[in-house]
């Protein structure tokens, strides 16, 4: 049990925060206590004036020898240590009392010179609260985050700013890290409310600050506005709204013709001509194909990417992602099994539950990367077990170096290759992000004889 308390008093010297601690020192309630004057709890009532009257011209005073007044009437010997809060004009306008059973001359940590200097100039808002989580002290950035003054927060627990957002899952996430004590810290985006009901979103970091003990004396909040973040984010996403809807209409348009001359030339063509219509086929499929990339991603991005489960067949998925593949210059296997035109994948009784579009882009990107890289072989294996589905796709290209397996999964990533090939670099960051969606993982790993092989699994 701790052998000390806090209180806090504005500048008048009412109580407005009174710890759980003195409650059990002093016998009073925070109740009873808040509202009235610090000099109630005085065993010599005209000895509080005195004390704060001195400490106000200084940084304050420590370890005073001072007689409290228990609710019982009897006598609470202590040692008092006071500190004021000032702020930029030098007025005081809190004052933080330390009462301790045992004389200390240490001060708090929160009120040392270089932690104000950096709570006072910081462009974040601040707050400092004691154990209890009532608010100490906040500096200028919170009280223009939130809209306050400050008398309106000293004193208030921070759950004042919480709004519909922060769920109970939330918090319990949340306090589990803080008081994990081999952690000691939370951070996360968290939707907050200002003073006038504004929804502020901010990246929101809350340290436990421990004594040599280990016990836990002060919680410091720290919050990032994120509103020009989040602003620029709708922005990017409208933009790049924009831009595949511009680019998917001339595209269709090409494919679309560009079809159709091939069909109605038919053997008026020759080689040539038909293979530079071919590739103009195909040269616009990429572009479509890196437009719906950029969209996606863009969404997964921007946290706008929702599940809509359903029951699903794998392997006819497989087959689907597969099939265009099939008939060109590399070899293809499934379980084992080369795959040709008309041949089915086997699995067809097997169901997961999953998002049909999102899985089949799963499936398909896996693909498409390990054929893009391998030179004559692309060997597909996937299976469900214990509750999990597992799809891998190994290539025998020239593989992939540790340097580029840790980056592999980044967005816009790309090796010296792929940038020849072509594409946007996203195919691989959609899928961990449909993957992970999904509650699941992704991994590459370099192959024995050569190559690499790209995997996901999420449970069924």
């Amino acid at each position: 049990m701790s052998n000390d308390g806090t209180l806090g008093l504005d500048g008048d010297g009412m109580i407005i925060r009174f710890g759980s601690a003195l409650e059990r020192m002093l016998g009073y309630s925070e109740q009873e206590v808040l509202g009235t004057h610090v000099e109630s709890l005085f065993f010599d009532t005209g000895l509080a004036r005195d004390i704060l009257s001195s400490a106000e011209p200084s940084d304050g005073l420590v370890a005073k020898p001072v007689n409290f007044a228990h609710k019982s009437g009897s006598v609470v010997e202590s040692y008092l240590s006071v500190f004021p809060l000032r702020d930029g004009s030098k007025k005081v306008y809190s004052y933080i009392l330390n009462i301790s059973m045992e004389r200390s001359t240490d001060v708090p940590g929160i009120l040392s010179t270089e932690f104000q200097r950096i709570f006072s100039f910081s462009q974040d808002g601040v707050a400092v609260t004691d154990c209890d989580g009532k608010i100490i002290d906040v500096n200028d950035a919170f009280l223009k985050l939130y809209g306050y003054e400050r008398h309106e927060v000293l004193g208030q627990n921070p759950r004042v700013l919480k709004s519909s957002h922060s769920t109970p899952a939330l918090y319990e996430e949340m306090w589990g890290d803080i008081f994990d004590e081999k952690k000691g810290y939370w951070v996360g985006e968290i939707i907050n409310l200002r003073k006038d009901e504004r929804e502020v979103p901010v990246l929101l970091s809350i340290n436990a600050i421990k004594n040599e003990e280990g016990e836990i004396k002060n919680f410091l909040g720290i919050a990032y506005d994120m509103t020009r973040n989040k602003e620029l984010e709708r922005f990017k996403r409208i933009y790049m709204d924009y831009i595949v809807h511009d680019m998917r209409s001339p595209l269709t348009s090409i494919i679309a013709n560009s079809e159709l001359l091939i069909m109605l030339l038919g053997e008026r063509l020759d080689q040539k001509e038909r293979e530079k219509l071919t590739t103009i086929i195909t040269s616009a499929n990429r572009l479509n194909g890196m437009t719906n990339d950029i969209l996606e991603y863009s969404r997964s991005d921007d946290g706008e990417l929702k599940l809509d489960k359903r029951e699903l067949a794998p392997a006819e998925l497989i087959n689907e992602v597969v099939v265009p593949f099939t008939g060109l210059s590399k070899r293809i296997t499934v379980n084992g099994v080369e795959y040709g035109v008309g041949t089915e994948v086997a699995g067809a009784g097997a169901t997961i539950f999953a998002d049909p579009e999102k899985f089949r882009r799963m499936l398909h990107n896996t693909v498409a990367h390990a054929y893009k890289y391998a030179i004559a072989n692309v060997q597909i294996v996937w299976s469900i077990e214990g509750g999990t589905f597992r799809f891998t796709v190994s290539d025998d290209g020239e593989g992939v170096s540790k340097e580029v397996a840790e980056r592999i999964f980044n967005d816009f990533f790309q090796t010296d290759e792929g940038i020849k090939t072509g594409g946007a670099g996203l195919g691989l960051c959609i899928l961990k992000s449909f993957t992970e969606a999904h509650g699941g993982r992704v991994w590459v790993n370099p192959c024995e004889s050569g190559g690499a092989t790209i995997g996901f699994e999420c449970p069924v």
